[in-house]
């Protein structure tokens, strides 16, 4: 529903009677205006608030306001919100991606081995995917902090009555949201123009509300409030103004948006009847990690005002019966008789409706929300969000709508990487990626890579074809080739340099797990050639065919492809090379890992064990197993350790120092792990007598740039190892 400013006086005329306390007491409404994170300093006022005994009749509010007024209105308590917002990883959520553990398993792949960047091929032209956050994520907060009040769509009934401010950018004009869905409303007044993209409404595109209206005090006084209390979290940009010089792109424009606002702001601010202002010059509209430091200041700003706002007390009967209507949890039962999809333009409807797990009866919103994920987790999307439709007898329509990416569905990518060792040669690799996205009505798409680099150079392509409109089993062709120069290790002693070329033809079938994970069996018919003359000894050249059955699962449920907190991840692959098939050689090659963080507060443990066999073959140089490398064997380069045979026990430890700013990345991290195990020629050198052993230490940063890591490590009877790298993995 939407209200042009023009017409809001006339809502006097239209509300419902107040609260039966109104011929008691005057009615209070709380006007809480937009300023990005600065908004966290709402929830310190509204405990102030509670503590004076002020209890709220109405709320309206702009931006960030409307997310506070809004969780306030449906029930939530202060503190309930300062544990829910200290609680979010900000970083994560305003980088808008699906959260690792709902991405089917090919878009797992490339979590980890691509920078956030993604690009559209279109007309032979590139399109770059917005700046701005579809805000997938915080509408799936949003809605997780709205739960109280599903099923409401009347603002008037909520808890305490309610408004969220917008602006329609087609007609120019401020919109007061008093109907809908709570979460929508609270998102489409906080798309801040540059950071989320707009919401559309029926006939409506809304943006930021405070860009006509930042502290609504008409608002409340039109729902019926005698009294009104604003708070105004913009005063201190005002202040901080006067002394700025201004040198950085970034306060220009803040400035400049200030500066266009501040007029209307102040006529808002004359219409009532307490202000409180807090101190927020130390912080900034974008420092959403900073909660803990910004909600302090709406407290002291309350406390100053504490004699103004004392007027508005009341008794403890009076204060405890506010409580109890607003903590009321309504939890109203919502029966589902019907599903629906809607958005999808080029993505079978089977797709989508395989992703979900809602059925009809009642409503379960959490599971709904974990469908949302699995729906965005698909890639296909720049957003996913619901909708119930209430029919007349008493149920609703549950309709998933999808949007998908309008610079699809041929996409690009980019992964980069750097990493040194104090004793090695710089290593560095970009990897260029195109995905061309549903090539057909069962979603097949083509994948092709080229990684180019220092030592190794790849060009590969699979074309993955699911042969069901669900999409659980495919058919995978595909292509690649690689050439390495490899340093060659005999004890500590490089005593080769390796030059390997592979080239394959593999065609897999398989079966998909969706996010889970994937099982796949299949022939490999190539050629690898090795030549090792170069060096201290001569290890003879390679030129042999192989071919083969190969088999290969994953399960992949981390919460994170780097830096992982829960979950688990087990893999198992294996190459059945045979003679009377055409292959040169013949040899098995077995290898496996698994790896299960375990997290307590800032305190992460990753135990992994990962092991190799060739099942009493003998190995061709390139399918040795080899082992090392800073995430491999601390204190040993890569290929050091090597054999027919392998097997590593890791403890790892990782304690989160902090945060960086979202701008920057996400967590900064101490590291320590120890490693024991070995590579071994022959089974029967296989014992817990001549296991290696090796530990690291370090600090890691998870930055918009990849994996950062600076570390020493060592391996007994060997020196200490300078590690430094930054990037993707691939």
């Amino acid at each position: 529903m939407r209200m042009p400013r023009l017409f809001l006086p006339a809502l006097l005329l239209m509300l419902p009677a107040t609260r039966a306390e109104e011929g008691k007491r005057p009615t209070v409404g709380l006007v809480l205006g937009g300023g990005g994170a600065l908004g966290f300093a709402h929830i310190g006022v509204l405990q102030e608030l509670e503590a004076l005994r002020v209890p709220v009749d109405y709320i309206a509010g702009t931006s960030m306001g409307s997310i506070v007024g809004g969780m306030y209105a449906s029930g939530m308590s202060p503190e309930e919100m300062e544990r829910a917002f200290l609680g979010l990883d900000w970083w994560d959520v305003l980088k808008d991606k699906a959260p690792h553990q709902y991405l089917t398993y090919r878009r797992k792949e490339e979590d980890k081995r691509f920078m956030g960047a993604e690009f559209g091929l279109q007309d032979r032209r590139l399109v770059f995917s917005p700046g701005m956050a579809y805000g997938q994520k915080l509408n799936n907060v949003l809605g997780t902090f709205a739960l109280n009040s599903a099923g409401i769509h009347d603002f008037d009934k909520l808890n305490i009555p309610y408004r969220a401010i917008a602006t329609d950018l087609r007609t120019g004009t401020s919109v007061v949201l008093a109907s809908g869905d709570l979460a929508t409303a609270m998102r489409a007044s906080m798309a801040v123009p540059g950071a989320f993209t707009p919401v559309r409404l029926d006939d409506m595109v809304l943006i930021d509300g405070g860009i006509l209206n930042n502290i609504p005090v008409d608002v409340a006084k039109a729902m019926g409030a005698d009294i009104v209390i604003a708070v105004d979290v913009g005063a201190s940009a005002v202040a901080k103004g006067l002394h700025s010089d201004f040198n950085a792109l970034g306060d220009v424009v803040g400035r400049t948006y200030t500066i266009m606002q501040r007029p209307d702001q102040e006529r808002q601010l004359a219409l009532a009847d307490v202000v409180v202002a807090p101190n927020l010059e130390e912080a900034s509209a974008s420092q959403f990690h900073k909660a803990a430091s910004i909600i302090p200041r709406g407290r002291e700003a309350a406390r100053q005002m504490a004699a103004s706002l004392s007027a508005y007390s009341v008794d403890e009967e009076t204060y405890a019966r506010f409580l109890q209507r607003q903590r009321a949890k309504n939890n109203p039962l919502i029966d589902v008789s019907g599903i629906v999809i809607s958005g999808n333009e080029g993505v079978p409807e089977g797709a989508i409706r395989s992703r979900i797990r809602s059925k009809n009866g009642p409503l379960l919103l959490e599971e709904v929300y974990r469908d949302l994920n699995r729906i965005h987790g698909t890639g296909l999307f720049q957003n996913a969000s619901y909708v119930l439709h209430p029919q007349d007898d008493g149920s609703d329509i549950l309709e998933f709508r999808t949007e998908e990416k309008f610079w699809g569905p041929t996409l690009l990518h980019v992964g980069t990487k750097l990493e040194t060792a104090s004793d090695a040669a710089v290593l560095w690799s970009i990897l260029l990626n195109y995905n061309r996205l549903q090539l057909n009505p069962c979603g097949g798409e083509i994948r092709a890579e080229i990684e180019a680099g220092g030592y190794v150079r790849k060009l590969q392509a699979e074309w993955y074809q699911p042969i069901d409109p669900a999409g659980r089993l495919f058919l995978a062709p595909s292509a690649a080739f690689s050439s390495e120069d490899i340093d060659f290790y005999w004890g500590e002693d490089v005593v080769a340099e390796i030059g390997q070329e592979l080239v394959f033809g593999k065609l897999d079938a398989g079966l998909s797990g969706f996010e889970y994970g994937e099982f796949r069996g299949g022939m490999l018919v190539g050629h690898a050639w090795a030549d090792g003359n170069s060096g201290f000894v001569s290890l003879g050249k390679e030129d042999d065919s192989v071919v083969g059955a190969t088999t290969r699962i994953r399960v992949d449920q981390l919460d994170d492809p780097v830096f992982p907190t829960k979950g688990f991840r087990l893999s198992l692959d294996g190459l059945f090379a045979r003679e009377e098939m055409g292959s040169s050689k013949t040899f098995d090659r077995i290898e496996a890992e698994g790896l299960l963080p375990l997290t307590l507060g800032r305190h992460t443990v990753t135990p992994k064990l990962a092991g190799g066999s060739s099942m009493d073959t003998e190995l061709p140089f390139y399918a040795l197993f080899d082992v090392g490398g800073l995430d491999g064997f601390a204190g040993y380069a890569p290929y050091q350790l090597w054999g027919y045979y392998y097997g590593v026990a890791s403890l790892g430890y990782r304690y989160r120092l902090g945060k960086l700013p979202p701008a920057f990345g996400n967590g900064l991290f101490a590291l320590l792990r120890y490693d024991t195990g070995n590579a071994w020629l022959a089974k029967e050198d296989i014992d817990m007598d001549n296991l290696a052993h090796g530990g690291l230490v370090g600090l890691a940063a998870d930055t918009i740039a990849g994996k950062c890591t600076i570390a020493l490590g060592k391996a007994e009877g060997l020196n200490i190892r300078f590690y430094f790298s930054i990037g993707n993995t691939f």
